[in-house]
């Protein structure tokens, strides 16, 4: 159990690693991709400044000689920035969500909402009141009704003949440059007026398990005041004379009855594939299509079977003919034989479990008594006197 737990323990160690990974190769290829837009962005902005800055001197020293710049497919499009810099380059990093967000309370659980009132810090429109009617939760930033607007160059390949060279339109605000505006009855006076909030918190925070949403309720810290979200508008519905009235809808106009089917075969078709194997009903012709296919398939594997190589027809005749002959049987004579080569074989057996029990019982060389050396040996083997 031990050896298991730890194989699961190293799997996991190597699948989150591999995770780890994983990610750091997106996340930087993604970091250097944004990097490059960024980059291209600044490049822009810098040849665009440049341009209008060569565009002011030569107005200055030539006159009424400095070439024009406002004719052509661009005509009418003076001032206006390019549309490759209205998208603001990709996705920024949750810590620059974060700070952008902080004072709303963070880009997870933003305490901002689409109809909310906010109020410009930054910009042209600094001051002016406006409506959020869009937000963007992947770089922080807000659309505001009618506020930020600019000019956008549209290229010729986009617009129609009689359409203009530029559109007015908003342009994303960060909401680090946005402040809630709420009115809030002051306790004093009891006038109610418009109030700037800098700081919003969450409260009563709840997690719907089934869905999977959040609420939560918006408060200013200190002041203990909850602000209502925006309600949202409901949409409206136009009507068209080719829409279904509802007395139509409602009208019982099909009574059930064993006489006939519920509804036309051809439903079926279109509900169910009809040549599909998951049916339980097919049409006949279907069916002896299939069945012709089926015994052209046998048909075809016969044939296979019939064409035979001289070796396989041998073999063929041989094993017919020993089928045919059926299992063998024994004689007398061959159960005679038989018992003659068993009983050989344990006398055989027999002698060779005796072999080794005579050979036990019989004297080691170390027990045989050996006789003396003789006197003769003795002296011959002797060595010599040695010589005086």
């Amino acid at each position: 159990m031990q050896k298991i737990l730890r194989r699961v323990a190293t799997a996991e160690r190597v699948a989150a690693k591999r995770a780890k990974t994983k990610d750091l190769k997106w996340f930087k290829k993604d970091k250097k991709a944004t990097s490059e837009q960024q980059k291209q962005q600044l490049e822009m902005v810098k040849e665009e400044f440049s341009a209008a800055k060569q565009a002011i001197k030569d107005d200055w020293e030539l006159g009424p000689l400095a070439p024009r710049r406002d004719v052509g497919s661009w005509a009418g499009a003076k001032g206006a920035i390019s549309e490759a810099r209205y998208a603001v380059y990709g996705g920024i990093t949750l810590a620059m969500r974060n700070r952008r967000c902080q004072w709303a309370g963070g880009a997870y659980n933003l305490n901002l909402a689409t109809g909310d009132r906010v109020v410009l810090i930054d910009g042209p429109d600094k001051g002016r009141i406006g409506k959020i009617a869009q937000i963007d939760h992947d770089k922080a930033e807000v659309v505001v009704e009618g506020l930020n607007r600019s000019n956008i160059r549209v290229q010729p390949e986009l617009r129609g003949e009689n359409d203009p060279p530029v559109i007015n339109m908003e342009i994303p605000i960060p909401i680090s440059g946005i402040r809630l505006v709420h009115p809030i009855k002051d306790p004093a006076t009891g006038i109610t007026r418009d109030v700037i909030i800098n700081q919003l918190v969450h409260s009563g925070m709840m997690h719907d398990r089934v869905s999977g949403k959040r609420r939560w309720s918006r408060v200013v810290p200190g002041l203990n005041i909850s602000i209502p979200w925006p309600k949202k508008e409901e949409p409206e519905i136009k009507d068209y004379r080719c829409d279904t009235l509802r007395i139509d809808v409602e009208e019982k106009t099909f009574v059930p009855t064993l006489l006939r089917p519920p509804m036309p075969e051809t439903v079926i078709d279109e509900l169910r594939n009809k040549y599909s194997r998951f049916r339980t009903r097919h049409d006949p012709e279907y069916i002896a299509r299939l069945e012709a296919e089926e015994q052209a398939k046998e048909d075809r594997k016969k044939l296979m079977e019939s064409m035979r190589t001289p070796l396989q027809e041998l073999h063929r005749a041989e094993r017919a003919n020993k089928k045919k002959k059926g299992k063998p049987r024994l004689t007398l004579e061959m159960l005679e034989k038989i018992g003659e080569v068993m009983a050989r074989n344990l006398e055989r057996t027999r002698n060779a479990h005796a072999l080794p029990e005579a050979s036990s019982s019989s004297p080691t060389p170390t027990e045989t008594a050996t006789a003396p050396p003789s006197d003769t040996t003795a002296q011959e083997t002797q060595p010599p006197p040695p010589s005086s």
